[in-house]
């Protein structure tokens, strides 16, 4: 089973077939890698740790 935490790196992982199919010259596949680093991105603040719960932690 896959960790929270290892979520956006498993989400990293589709960037690899999509890396493959860039070799070819179309646009479509840029945005498609673009979309998917968005959305790893997004996917690995969304797990930070937020204030109150590094506050909650320290206390």
């Amino acid at each position: 089973m896959v960790s929270v935490h290892q979520v956006p790196f498993v989400a990293l992982l589709a960037l690899l077939p999509v890396a493959l199919y860039a070799l070819s010259v179309e646009m479509i596949v840029v945005v498609a890698l673009i979309n998917v680093v968005l959305i790893a991105a997004s996917v690995y603040t969304m797990f930070l740790p937020s204030e109150s719960t590094v506050k909650a932690a320290s206390a």
